[in-house]
Order: structure tokens, then sequence, then C-alpha cells
């Protein structure tokens, strides 16, 4: 009886253990295609550090012939940078990861940690044949925005959010010159 009541005080003073965080396109939009020559990529930042990301959770069906698999990995630093860079999570399904029709699939990996004021970017990619029966397909492409959430596609209560990433100064000045001459013309 000791035992038993030693393990219930020992459970009630635990501390919480945190919910797996996962990056989400939403799960609305179009669906595009992941292949050979179609990879979707995401480069953002986040608006606090972030803990416990584990991956993504992105709606995606398989092509009724696939049979390469694919990987979802994030990385700092932006798109360009993709092999330069060590990979901070990577994950890698088989076509038996999917089904025909669209639904859930979660890319889940250890636990990383994303920092405020620093350029992330997760991709999709496969070397699937860019045919639509050898191919994958995901609603919400690289034009989605990213949002977290926990493993049932719920919005995340971890605090932070995907901010996406500040054009470089150059292409800042370029864009109010261009809305200055704009105006100016009106």
């Amino acid at each position: 009886m000791a035992i038993f009541g030693f393990a219930i005080a020992t459970l009630a003073f635990a501390p919480n253990a945190t919910a797996a965080i996962l990056l989400s396109t939403g799960h609305t939009g179009a669906q595009v295609q992941c292949d050979i020559n179609h990879t979707q990529h995401w480069t953002y930042s986040v608006s606090q550090d972030m803990f416990d990301i584990e991956g993504a959770l992105l709606t995606m069906k398989a092509g009724s012939q696939t049979t390469d698999s694919i990987s979802f990995v994030i990385f700092e630093g932006a798109y360009e940078d993709y092999g330069t860079t060590a990979n901070l999570l990577s994950v890698t399904l088989g076509p038996s990861s999917f089904t025909q029709q669209f639904d859930f699939v979660a890319f889940t990996g250890d636990s990383i940690s994303l920092l405020a004021g620093h350029v992330y970017t997760a991709m999709l990619f496969s070397s699937a044949r860019d045919a639509q029966a050898g191919a994958y397909f995901i609603k919400g492409g690289s034009d989605s925005p990213l949002s977290f959430v926990d493993g049932d596609g719920n919005p995340s209560t971890g605090g932070g959010t995907v901010v996406p990433p500040v054009p470089a100064p150059g292409v800042l000045a370029a864009m109010v010159l261009a809305g200055f001459v704009r105006s100016r013309r009106r």
C-alpha cells in the first residue's frame, strides 16, 4: 500500500508534460503536387521562442501508384540555404503512411526549439514521379501561411505564432519607392 500511495503522490507533483507542437498549413486551399519537380517550402520566423516543435501535421494524399518516399525538414536559414546548413528536424515517410484521400499526415521527429529573431525554412520534397498517379498532394502548399497546431490539428496553446519573413532592406526600400512613385502619379 505504501508503494501505491507513493506513486499517486509522485504523479500529483509531476510537472505537466508539454504537448507536441506541429507546423500546419491550415489544411485549406487548393491541392498542390509534391514530386521530383515540385518542392513545397515555407520560410518564416516565430514571434517568441518556441519549444517542443516536433514536425508538421499536413493534409495530404498519395497518388494511386506512388512508390517513392517523401521528406519534411526544418533548417535555419532561407530556402536558398538548403544543403549548406544542417537540418534541425528531418522526417521521411513512405507511401504506406498515406491513403488516396486527403487526411492528416503527421511528420514527427525529435522535438526542436525555434528561436525568435531567427529565420527558418520548412521543406516538403520527394523524388516521386511528376505524374498524378505517382506523386503526393498537399492542401495548402508553399503559398499558404503556416501556424502552430497540436496533434489533433487544433491551434496550439504554446503562445507563439509563425511570422512571415520581412523582406531584405533593399527589397523593402524598392517597395517603399514604388509606393511613393505610384502615389505621386495620382
